[in-house]
Protein backbone atom coordinates (compact mmCIF):
# COMPACT_ATOMS: atom_id res chain seq x y z
CA UNK A 1 0.00 0.00 0.00
CA UNK A 2 1.42 3.41 -0.94
CA UNK A 3 1.90 5.93 1.81
CA UNK A 4 -0.09 9.14 1.79
CA UNK A 5 0.90 11.91 -0.59
CA UNK A 6 1.25 14.25 2.38
CA UNK A 7 3.83 12.01 4.08
CA UNK A 8 5.69 11.51 0.79
CA UNK A 9 5.84 15.29 0.35
CA UNK A 10 7.11 15.74 3.91
CA UNK A 11 9.85 13.13 3.36
CA UNK A 12 10.86 14.72 0.05
CA UNK A 13 10.97 18.14 1.74
CA UNK A 14 12.99 16.68 4.63
CA UNK A 15 15.63 15.28 2.28
CA UNK A 16 15.69 18.39 0.08
CA UNK A 17 16.41 20.41 3.24
CA UNK A 18 19.31 18.11 4.15
CA UNK A 19 22.51 19.75 2.83
CA UNK A 20 24.44 16.46 2.75
CA UNK A 21 21.77 14.64 0.71
CA UNK A 22 21.50 17.60 -1.65
CA UNK A 23 25.30 17.86 -2.03
CA UNK A 24 25.59 14.18 -2.93
CA UNK A 25 22.79 14.44 -5.50
CA UNK A 26 20.56 11.67 -4.14
CA UNK A 27 17.16 11.28 -5.82
CA UNK A 28 14.14 9.65 -4.15
CA UNK A 29 12.71 7.24 -6.76
CA UNK A 30 9.90 5.39 -5.00
CA UNK A 31 8.41 5.25 -1.54
CA UNK A 32 5.95 2.91 0.12
CA UNK A 33 5.43 2.51 3.82
CA UNK A 34 8.50 0.70 5.11
CA UNK A 35 10.26 0.59 1.72
CA UNK A 36 12.20 3.17 -0.32
CA UNK A 37 14.34 3.33 -3.45
CA UNK A 38 16.90 6.09 -4.06
CA UNK A 39 19.41 6.65 -6.86
CA UNK A 40 22.77 8.34 -7.25
CA UNK A 41 24.87 8.65 -10.40
CA UNK A 42 28.50 8.13 -9.30
CA UNK A 43 30.61 11.13 -10.32
CA UNK A 44 34.26 11.97 -9.67
CA UNK A 45 33.42 13.79 -6.41
CA UNK A 46 32.03 10.50 -4.99
CA UNK A 47 35.17 8.46 -5.68
CA UNK A 48 38.37 7.50 -3.94
CA UNK A 49 41.87 7.50 -5.48
CA UNK A 50 41.00 4.30 -7.41
CA UNK A 51 38.13 5.95 -9.30
CA UNK A 52 35.43 3.93 -7.54
CA UNK A 53 32.73 5.09 -5.15
CA UNK A 54 34.21 5.84 -1.73
CA UNK A 55 33.05 3.46 1.00
CA UNK A 56 31.70 6.45 2.94
CA UNK A 57 29.44 7.33 0.01
CA UNK A 58 28.13 3.75 -0.15
CA UNK A 59 27.49 3.75 3.60
CA UNK A 60 25.79 7.14 3.38
CA UNK A 61 23.49 5.89 0.62
CA UNK A 62 22.55 2.86 2.70
CA UNK A 63 21.94 5.04 5.76
CA UNK A 64 19.80 7.48 3.74
CA UNK A 65 17.68 4.71 2.20
CA UNK A 66 17.12 2.96 5.51
CA UNK A 67 16.44 6.28 7.25
CA UNK A 68 13.86 7.23 4.61
CA UNK A 69 12.20 3.82 5.02
CA UNK A 70 11.98 4.56 8.75
CA UNK A 71 10.58 8.04 8.06
CA UNK A 72 7.93 6.47 5.83
CA UNK A 73 6.41 5.00 8.99
CA UNK A 74 5.98 8.52 10.38
CA UNK A 75 8.84 8.18 12.87
CA UNK A 76 11.90 10.46 13.12
CA UNK A 77 15.00 8.38 13.77
CA UNK A 78 18.75 8.58 14.27
CA UNK A 79 21.20 5.81 13.44
CA UNK A 80 22.41 3.67 16.35
CA UNK A 81 24.32 1.05 14.37
CA UNK A 82 25.23 0.48 10.72
CA UNK A 83 27.01 -2.54 9.25
CA UNK A 84 28.01 -2.59 5.58
CA UNK A 85 29.32 -5.36 3.33
CA UNK A 86 31.09 -4.23 0.15
CA UNK A 87 30.71 -6.72 -2.70
CA UNK A 88 31.42 -5.00 -6.04
CA UNK A 89 32.89 -1.60 -6.92
CA UNK A 90 30.85 1.26 -8.37
CA UNK A 91 33.12 3.17 -10.79
CA UNK A 92 32.70 6.74 -12.00
CA UNK A 93 29.77 6.79 -14.43
CA UNK A 94 27.85 3.99 -12.69
CA UNK A 95 24.36 4.59 -11.31
CA UNK A 96 23.74 3.32 -7.79
CA UNK A 97 20.20 2.20 -7.01
CA UNK A 98 19.59 1.66 -3.32
CA UNK A 99 16.63 -0.01 -1.65
CA UNK A 100 15.88 0.34 2.03
CA UNK A 101 13.28 -1.69 3.90
CA UNK A 102 12.09 -2.01 7.47
CA UNK A 103 12.60 -5.43 9.06
CA UNK A 104 11.40 -4.51 12.56
CA UNK A 105 9.32 -1.50 13.51
CA UNK A 106 9.20 -1.12 17.27
CA UNK A 107 8.15 1.85 19.39
CA UNK A 108 11.69 2.86 20.32
CA UNK A 109 13.88 1.16 17.69
CA UNK A 110 13.61 0.09 14.06
CA UNK A 111 15.85 -2.33 12.15
CA UNK A 112 16.29 -1.94 8.39
CA UNK A 113 18.19 -3.50 5.49
CA UNK A 114 19.64 -1.81 2.41
CA UNK A 115 20.89 -3.20 -0.90
CA UNK A 116 22.98 -1.20 -3.38
CA UNK A 117 22.90 -2.21 -7.06
CA UNK A 118 24.62 -0.93 -10.20
CA UNK A 119 22.80 -0.15 -13.46
CA UNK A 120 23.12 -3.83 -14.47
CA UNK A 121 21.19 -4.83 -11.32
CA UNK A 122 24.35 -6.43 -9.88
CA UNK A 123 24.55 -6.35 -6.08
CA UNK A 124 27.39 -4.05 -5.00
CA UNK A 125 26.83 -3.73 -1.24
CA UNK A 126 24.44 -4.62 1.55
CA UNK A 127 23.82 -2.96 4.90
CA UNK A 128 21.78 -3.37 8.06
CA UNK A 129 21.05 -0.63 10.54
CA UNK A 130 19.38 -0.09 13.88
CA UNK A 131 17.60 3.23 14.34
CA UNK A 132 16.42 4.98 17.52
CA UNK A 133 13.03 6.74 17.42
CA UNK A 134 13.34 10.37 18.56
CA UNK A 135 9.79 11.45 17.69
CA UNK A 136 7.09 11.51 15.08
CA UNK A 137 6.86 13.54 11.89
CA UNK A 138 4.71 16.57 12.55
CA UNK A 139 2.18 17.44 9.84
Amino acid sequence: MDISTTLETMINDFYKANPFTTKLGVKLVSLKEGFVTIELPIVHDHTNVYGIAHGGVIMSLADMAMGAACLSTGKKVVTLDLTTNFIKALPTGAKATVTGKILHGGRSTLVADAAIYNENKELCATARGTFFVIGKIES
